[in-house]
């Protein structure tokens, strides 16, 4: 049911990145656009894993289990779409790959695991936690390390207005050092803080496959728009 959710959906998708194109000048101009998003490698970070949960939700729901929720969608969505992608985890791990040393923080392995794959670009997926239960909606944090981050960042967070969050009026910003992946990775990178899990509307949704579905979709659509 999943995969013939996916397939229905990303034939839906075809249509919108038809119309998303129309921006360009040419059909010659947008049959290149998408040639070169082919020759990147997307590589997923389901943020946290293992015995780092990350933040928790308004009912003591994890981080890490919904970041990976939708880094998997969002995975089975690029594969249908023809683009390349990889996911540093596919379950409940820290990232620690055979050899290395389990003593220092997994963030190391995944930075090198990032700058080892030639023509990449980093999404990295993971939620929001604010004292002011009111706050909510998608936010991005992006590298200032290449100018192509904000890009990305930006389509994105256009994707998931138009889909998911019409009334969401966040501005993306520039990652500093606290956003270790970030602020070291020398490809194109975003870190997606998909939803606030202290709103309890807004963490009921983030645990909700369709929404999931939805967002993943959302940043698929940005993904194929700007890279």
């Amino acid at each position: 049911m999943k995969r013939f959710y996916i397939i229905m959906t990303t034939v839906t998708f075809i249509f919108i990145c038809i119309f998303s194109f129309n921006k360009i000048k040419s059909a010659e101009n947008t049959a290149n656009a998408l040639k070169v998003s082919s020759k990147y490698t997307v590589i997923i970070d389901a943020g946290h894993g293992g015995k780092d949960a990350g933040t928790t939700g308004i009912d003591n729901t994890p981080e890490k289990k919904i970041n990976l929720e939708i880094a998997l969608r969002l995975r089975d969505f690029l594969e249908v779409s023809g683009i390349n992608c990889v996911l540093i985890r596919e379950h409940d791990n820290e990232f620690y790959p055979e050899g290395t040393n389990t003593n220092r923080s997994d963030l190391y392995n995944r930075l090198d695991f990032v700058n080892s794959v030639p023509d990449s670009v980093l999404i990295s997926i993971h939620q929001n936690h604010y004292e002011n239960e009111a706050e909510w909606g998608t936010q991005i944090w992006y590298s200032a390390n290449t100018p192509e981050s904000k890009v990305l960042a930006d389509g994105v967070l256009n994707a998931v207005k138009e889909f998911l969050q019409p009334d969401n009026k966040r501005e993306n910003k520039v990652s500093d050092s606290s956003y270790y992946l970030l602020y070291k990775a020398s490809v194109p990178s975003i870190m997606i803080e998909c939803g606030f899990m202290s709103n309890r509307k807004e963490n009921n949704k983030l645990q909700d496959p369709d929404y999931q579905n939805d967002m993943a979709f959302s940043i698929l659509t940005g993904i194929c728009t700007e890279v």
